[in-house]
């Protein structure tokens, strides 16, 4: 399985994130909770997508 390009990961936490924060902000009714799980699923990816920047760049730099 191909794994999770960086700018994917990155890309799609930006819009959890923001969705969450729609979610925590204007939508306050009953989907608190909904909103804070968004954030820190976009959190989640966050790091994953960091992690895998780092590691290409480390790979970059080896070959040179």
């Amino acid at each position: 399985m191909k794994r999770l390009n960086y700018r994917r990961a990155i890309f799609l936490s930006i819009i959890l994130i923001s969705l969450g924060v729609v979610f925590n902000t204007v939508i306050k009714a009953n989907t608190s909770a909904i909103g804070t799980v968004f954030i820190a699923v976009g959190g989640l990816f966050f790091i994953i997508g960091m992690a895998n920047k780092k590691k290409e760049d480390h790979k970059e730099k080896t070959k040179e």
